[in-house]
């Protein structure tokens, strides 16, 4: 019995020791961990390779028609409205040259015929002294008699030779009656309004058949044959825009027309804090836009650029960016050679650089990163 109990624990023993000597062994010969090589985590920044170019960069911005021309029709001379070749009516189109008002004008006509009736019995009373007086001035003064038309415009003048001649003249009232009828034949062309070119009443104020007062405006009318866009731009893009400059038109509802530069302002405007341009439209055809109507304006512009073209919100201070050298960022200071709406064209890298196109948060220069 004693000796089965030595056996129990001998073999216990053996096989503690055989445990502890497997556990050291296993110890010793166990691999070492393995350190994590990304435990820096490194940020991930989008970026892409420069590379110089020219280009000719546009522009685009809402503007709205406008007439070129907007005019109030008054009347210098009193008088009843009458009829004229088109409807006096708002809305009522026209084109250059039409009768658009007329002021009934037969009081001044009458006053004017006996006028020049008075004038023809003046001259006829001096021809008699004229050829006795100035025989070599008297066949002139006798064709300007015989040219005279009581219901037609007055001839010119003949040409006074001599001091003479002059003094002669004026003491029998012949140059004040003559300057005295060409003024109410200059007064009498203004009771009828003729149109100064093609283009529509866009109101009316008075009536066929009421009394017209000097000064009183009768109507406005705007012209339709030549109309224009008036786009506000922002100062720092108006610099790059020039008169002469094509333009694209366009709405969503038909295809692009062209327009011209034709004029920019030198001052902001108050309202809009902008520079507004103008731009000269042609209209042709019954799909032409309208006063008033709202398009979009591409300005093509014809100053070359040469830069690289990155987003603006990858600009720091708006004249640095990052490129990364190394797997590191490093900031690096452009000049912008031209802004646009979303992004710019700077200049001052080289071909090759890496450079960040996106905005950045929180990171320092020399940080390390890894480029997609």
């Amino acid at each position: 019995m004693k000796r089965k109990n030595v056996i129990y624990l001998v073999g216990s023993i053996a096989v503690i020791g055989l445990a502890v000597a497997l556990s050291g062994f296993f110890m010793k010969n166990q691999p070492e961990p393995r350190q994590n090589k990304q435990g820096e985590n490194l940020l991930s920044v989008k970026v892409d390779t420069v590379a110089t170019e020219t280009i000719h960069p546009s522009m685009k911005y809402e503007g709205r028609i406008n007439s070129y021309e907007t005019v109030s029709l008054s009347a210098e001379v009193s008088g009843r409205i009458m009829p004229g070749e088109v409807p006096f009516k708002e809305g009522e189109d026209f084109k250059k040259g039409d009768l658009l008002v007329q002021i009934y004008d037969e009081d001044a006509r009458a006053s004017m015929t006996s006028g020049k009736s008075n004038f023809l019995r003046t001259l006829s009373s001096i021809l008699p002294d004229l050829k006795v007086d100035f025989p070599d001035e008297y066949q002139k003064w006798k064709n300007f008699f015989n040219r005279i038309d009581v219901k037609g415009e007055l001839p010119e003048l003949p040409q006074i030779n001599s001091e003479q001649e002059q003094v002669f003249l004026a003491s029998r009232g012949v140059l004040s009656e003559y300057y005295s009828l060409r003024q109410q034949e200059l007064n009498l062309k203004k009771y009828n309004l003729y149109a100064p070119f093609d283009g529509a009443f866009m109101r009316v104020n008075q009536q066929v058949g009421a009394i017209a007062s000097p000064g009183v405006a009768l109507a406005s009318i705007v012209r339709t044959d030549r109309l224009e866009v008036v786009v506000p731009v922002p100062p720092e893009d108006a610099q790059w825009v020039s008169p002469g400059d094509p333009v694209k038109l366009s709405d969503s509802k038909g295809p692009a027309r062209t327009g011209t530069v034709t004029r920019i302002a030198d001052f902001l405007d108050p309202s809009t804090q902008s520079v507004n341009v103008y731009v000269q439209y042609l209209p042709n055809g019954s799909g032409s836009f309208k006063v008033g109507e709202f398009v979009e304006a591409t300005f093509d512009i014809s100053r070359e650029v040469t830069g690289f073209t990155l987003p603006r919100e990858a600009l720091l201070n708006d004249n640095q960016v990052y490129v990364v050298n190394d797997h590191h960022l490093k900031k690096k200071t452009v000049e912008i050679a031209r802004k646009m709406a979303d992004h710019a064209v700077v200049s001052g890298l080289k071909d090759g650089d890496l450079v960040v196109m996106e905005s950045l948060v929180d990171v320092e220069q020399g940080q390390k990163v890894r480029t997609r």
